[in-house]
C-alpha cells in the first residue's frame, strides 16, 4: 500500500499515472494482482470565474520496469465534477497473466479538458499479489 499526492500534473491526453503507485515483483507467471487505487480530484474557481471539469477517462494501469503504462479493463469514461467541489474517484481490477517481472500499479486517466482538473488531493493504492 502506497499513499502520497500522486500526479502533480493534470491529466493530459495521454494515458499516464494519477495516483501514486505501488510496485510489486511478479515470479510466476500463475499469481494475480488484485488492485484498488483512489485519487481525489476536482475543479476550482479559474482567472476568477467558477470552472467545472468534464471529460476524464480513467483506468487502473500496470507498467513493467521502463515499460509503456498499459490499461486494465474497459475503462471509465467523461467523467465531471461541477465547479468548486472534489470528488474520491476508485477503481479496482484484477490482473493476470503477467510474465516475471517489476511493475507499477495504480490508478490512470487521461481528460482533454486537463487544465480544468485543477483541485487534486492524496491518491492510494493496494495491490495485493496472489497465486
Amino acid at each position: 500500500m502506497q499513499s502520497g499526492p500522486g500526479s502533480y500534473d493534470p491529466p493530459s491526453t495521454e494515458t499516464a499515472f494519477l495516483a501514486t503507485t505501488v510496485a510489486v515483483t511478479i515470479t510466476s507467471v500463475s499469481q494475480k494482482v488484485l488492485v484498488t487505487s483512489s485519487r481525489a480530484m476536482g475543479s476550482s474557481v479559474m482567472n476568477g470565474a467558477p470552472m467545472g471539469a468534464q471529460d476524464l477517462d480513467l483506468f487502473i494501469c500496470s507498467q513493467v520496469t521502463a515499460g509503456a503504462v498499459t490499461t486494465v479493463g474497459g475503462g471509465v469514461f467523461a467523467l465531471r465534477v461541477a465547479a468548486d467541489t472534489r470528488q474520491l474517484f476508485t477503481l479496482s481490477a484484477t490482473v493476470t497473466s503477467l510474465a516475471p517481472g517489476d511493475y507499477s500499479f495504480g490508478l490512470c486517466g487521461r481528460s482533454t479538458d486537463g487544465a480544468s482538473w485543477n483541485s487534486n488531493e492524496y491518491s492510494y493504492t493496494t495491490a495485493l499479489v496472489t497465486q
